[in-house]
């Protein structure tokens, strides 16, 4: 089996739901979250537990 880019087609094209005036890091920046953990107290409760 070969792959061409006809198998690819449907995976390149432009999406008519995107906005292509706002760049790509600015849409992946908003979809980024923020994750503020105390490791030492994350696994000391995971000890806790077992």
């Amino acid at each position: 089996m070969s792959l061409t880019s006809d198998n690819f087609e449907e995976f390149v094209s432009s999406d008519p739901d995107d906005d292509e005036e706002i760049p790509i890091g600015l849409a992946l920046s908003e979809l980024g979250l923020d994750v503020d953990v105390d490791a030492v107290a994350a696994v000391r409760d995971v000890r806790e537990r077992l």
